[in-house]
């Protein structure tokens, strides 16, 4: 058996270390840069998927805004609607009163101018 002192002593040992050392380093060195480029990707993949969200959620609020406008058209319309009726029936109830009237009023004012 060589003893410890031989084995470091022997030339092919320390190339074997060192040459072993260095592939170490090299496979420390791709692992990093692999992280790192892990790491990018990831950011990229999250940058990404952060615009599509954004989108989406332009795209809803859009679709809500729109959604809310149609019903408030509606709702205004509709209370248009009622408000040109009451006038209308008002109106027709006036001119009723008007007609019903008349031949009174002008007597009123027709005794009225006599009288004086």
């Amino acid at each position: 058996m060589r003893s410890i002192k031989n084995i470091f002593l022997d030339g092919n040992f320390m190339e074997k270390a060192i040459k072993k050392l260095i592939e170490i380093e090299h496979e420390a060195k791709r692992l990093v840069e692999e992280g790192y480029a892990q790491s990018e990707k990831i950011r990229q993949e999250t940058l990404e998927e952060l615009k599509n969200m954004e989108s989406n959620i332009n795209e809803m609020a859009n679709y809500k805004i729109e959604q809310l406008n149609r019903e408030s058209r509606l709702h205004a319309d509709e209370k248009i609607k009622k408000i040109n009726e009451s006038t209308e029936k008002k109106i027709h109830a006036l001119k009723d009163y008007v007609e019903n009237n008349r031949e009174t009023w002008e007597n009123q004012i027709f005794n009225r101018i006599l009288e004086r």
